[in-house]
């Protein structure tokens, strides 16, 4: 067994956008002129800009210990580990009158996170004719926002994040995951079916209104799982592996987006059909802010699946192995629309991912 620990600091800068700590001014486009001594003279507008700019910084530490036992026929690792991001870059609200826009990219609030990994390696089965191997793993992570003030003694604001036709979502607030969907708690009739724009009083005050919006799950999973293993018999090899996200939530956008009537057309060129979800909501308009449609995308998917075929050597020039491969082989999964997988937690999407069928055999001179 070895134990190990370990501490750093690590910078991030990505998100800060090119010169955006420079003032910066932007000549107005052919027709906005200001008459100047009578002759028509381009305008510059100005950009907000924040000089104080500078990069994210995360705060690590890690403790953790390997294992081999049984002459390293098993093996296995385990991770605890604890991060700290201070100084968040975030497009967060400005007061007014103090830049050029009411929002503006900011060095604001901190984030921590911790969580645990583990892995096992093993190989049941070793002779001259039969090899087994098999390994999992496992990642457990909770996330949380734990300032997103420039002043202390300011309220914490819900700042937007994810926006789906101009309708946001999805939010960044304390004590809550990042993009945490923000939406409305939708009502159903006593068959189940969701009442179009009739939602949840939530507060109490007798009027439904953006004092209403709830934080609901959010896309990060709580746990990852992996799996594989390869099966050998004398020449003959096969090997697979899996894995699963569990307690990931998605927004349905192609649900929400195509399943209310009012998306159904018709033209010369086209014909916008509408999402299967119409069937079970009957929505004549479309409800962006609904949590109808923040669907558990947990799912198991098996990436990979190969057989193949090491022939040695077939003569004294080259030796030979073919292999057949089948990627993206199955998804299992609740979820409703195409792909379960989806890092922004915004679902658009319309063609599924491809399933790839190769031979590929392989020379060795």
């Amino acid at each position: 067994m070895k134990l190990r620990a370990s501490y750093g600091i690590t910078g991030q800068q990505d998100g800060i956008a090119n010169y955006s700590y420079l003032p910066l001014y932007t000549e107005s486009q052919s027709g906005a002129y200001y008459m100047f001594g009578g002759t028509p003279i381009h305008t510059y507008r100005p950009s907000a800009y924040n000089s104080d700019l500078k990069w994210e910084t995360t705060k690590a530490w890690n403790f953790g210990f390997d294992f081999g036992i049984l002459g390293d026929r098993v093996t296995g690792s385990f991770d605890y580990y604890n991060r700290k991001t201070e100084d968040l870059l975030a497009t967060v609200p400005v007061a007014a009158g103090t830049n050029f826009n009411k929002q503006m990219l900011s060095n604001v609030g901190n984030i921590k996170s911790n969580g645990f990994e583990m892995s096992i390696s093993a190989t049941p089965i070793q002779t001259k004719e039969w090899e087994w191997n098999v390994s999992a793993n496992a990642t457990y992570q909770e996330t949380e926002i734990t300032n997103l003030r420039l002043n202390d003694l300011a309220e914490s604001p819900n700042t937007p994040a994810g926006a789906i036709e101009s309708h946001y979502v999805q939010v960044l607030s304390e004590g809550y995951a990042p993009y945490s969907y923000y939406v409305y708690k939708q009502i159903y009739d006593e068959k189940g079916m969701p009442i179009e724009g009739l939602y949840a009083d939530l507060n109490g005050d007798g009027v439904v209104d953006s004092n209403d919006l709830y934080h609901y799950h959010s896309p990060a999973p709580d746990w990852i799982f992996g799996f594989s293993t390869s099966l050998r018999w004398k020449k003959l090899t096969l090997s697979t592996s899996l894995r699963a996200n569990v307690g990931n939530y998605l927004y349905n956008g192609m649900a929400m987006n195509t399943g209310a009537w009012e998306t159904m057309s018709y033209n010369d060129y086209q014909l916008n059909r509408l999402n299967s979800s119409y069937m079970t909501t009957r929505f004549q308009k479309r409800q962006h802010e609904s949590d109808h449609y923040v669907e558990n995308a947990s799912f198991l998917k098996m990436d990979n699946i190969q057989l193949s075929y090491n022939f040695g050597q077939v003569c004294k020039w080259f030796s030979l192995n073919a292999s057949l491969m089948v990627q993206n082989v199955f998804t299992i999964t609740n979820y409703k629309g195409v792909d379960p997988e989806n890092q922004g937690g915004i679902d658009m999407t319309v063609y599924p991912r491809p399933r790839i069928y190769s031979l590929t055999v392989g020379l060795d001179f």
